[in-house]
């Protein structure tokens, strides 16, 4: 079994700062995402001894690993299946350009109902997939190891609440990690146990100036 998981979410991005839906749209980070991803990818290497890295293949989750990659001396694999929810048409419109066209849709996604966007997926469907990931990497790391994954606020929630033995991911009952944010688990007798949930966030709020 590893000693300890990370889950790491990547730095800001131009649709972050937007308020845009990113889902799936492959969006670099931007330069105040650049300084979190260093930031907290320093502040990492120095606190875990990382063995293994795996990131979602899209470019801002990339990015971000490939920086704490730089920090703790391992190589960046890439897996398709830690990539964010997909919210379909949603993908690339403020909330507000959403409301024009989907009120109804938009509010029940904002009370937590456990919807499908039109063309996407649901919390639901989006946190099993990345549960199943996160489960099987752990699996194939090998014992002892501290295994780090680089993906997505919503993604990193909803496999984390699976993880703990929650058993609605829907409900969103831990918050959304900020950008570059982290959370750590270690192995128990009884299952994960939650060590931090936002660590890095001193480390990021420094780049920020």
């Amino acid at each position: 079994m590893v000693a300890a998981l990370i889950l790491l979410r990547h730095g800001r991005t131009e649709f972050n700062a937007e308020g845009r839906f990113q889902g799936q749209i492959d969006v670099p980070l931007d330069s105040l995402g650049t300084a979190q991803v260093r930031a907290v990818g320093a502040h990492l290497a120095a606190a875990q001894p990382i063995t293994r890295i795996v990131s979602s293949d899209l470019t801002r989750a990339r990015q971000t690993a490939d920086a704490l990659g730089a920090a703790a001396g391992v190589e960046v694999e890439l897996d398709e299946r830690l990539r964010e929810i997909t919210v379909g048409e949603w993908e690339g419109l403020t909330r507000a350009e959403v409301k024009e066209t989907w009120p109804a849709e938009l509010q029940d996604w904002l009370d937590g109902v456990d919807m499908r966007p039109p063309g996407g997926e649901s919390r639901r469907e989006s946190a099993a997939r990345v549960h199943a990931a996160v489960e099987d990497l752990v699996i194939r790391t090998p014992d002892e190891g501290v295994l780090a994954v680089v993906a997505h606020g919503a993604v990193i929630r909803g496999a984390a609440e699976l993880l703990l033995g929650f058993e609605d991911s829907a409900k969103g009952t831990l918050g959304v990690l900020t950008n570059a944010t982290y959370a750590l688990l270690t192995p128990g007798r009884h299952g994960w146990i939650l060590r931090q949930w936002g660590g890095g966030a001193e480390a990021v709020a420094a780049a920020q100036g």
